[in-house]
């Protein structure tokens, strides 16, 4: 059975085409609303999920699936309609499909694995949430590549981070198997 939470989670991906038919025709201010609903949504199921103790394993794994999926369909399409650079939505989406390999991977070892974001990735998420809405307020101060390249750099530095902690999972997980002795 699907929770509040749960269910405020799926209405934040049922934004996501919204969004992007918005942003693919030109209509920014639009897409600009339906994001920050999108993101007191986010910010909501969570609440919710902690205050009503409605914390489940399916919205620990669904929660940041909705929150990558919108993130990396804005990048791509505001690089699509050069908003931004191409190379700062590569690194953004290379790095959501990095960690959702990495995840993938560590299930693969792991019969349940805890998914928490940490504090690199938290930043990073701050970060391209800022560069998107200022693309989308005002376009013109978005241009000043200090934005892009902090953006960047935050996101590599968090998906370095990620590897680390991975890297350190797995290296537990093999340590621990009766393969390893």
């Amino acid at each position: 059975m699907i929770n509040i939470p749960n269910a405020i989670t799926i209405l934040r991906v049922i934004f996501i085409p919204v969004i992007v038919i918005y942003l693919l025709h030109g209509y920014d201010r639009m897409a600009l609303w339906f994001f920050l609903a999108a993101g007191i949504s986010d910010a909501l199921d969570g609440f919710l999920a902690r205050t009503l103790r409605q914390k489940t394993y399916l919205g620990a794994i669904m929660d940041p699936i909705a929150d990558k999926l919108l993130l990396d369909s804005i990048y791509s399409v505001a690089a699509y309609r050069q908003l931004i650079p191409d190379w700062l939505a590569v690194i953004v989406v290379s790095r959501d499909v990095f960690i959702l390999i990495g995840f993938l991977i560590l299930s693969f070892f792991k019969k349940k694995l805890e998914v928490r974001p940490s504090l690199p990735g938290k930043l990073t998420t701050f970060a391209q949430i800022c560069t998107i809405v200022l693309i989308l307020w005002r376009p013109q101060y978005a241009y000043a590549p200090w934005v892009f390249l902090f953006t960047a750099a935050i996101t590599c530095l968090s998906g370095l981070h990620y590897l680390y902690i991975g890297l350190q999972r797995l290296s537990e997980t093999y340590m621990h198997s009766p393969h390893s002795k």
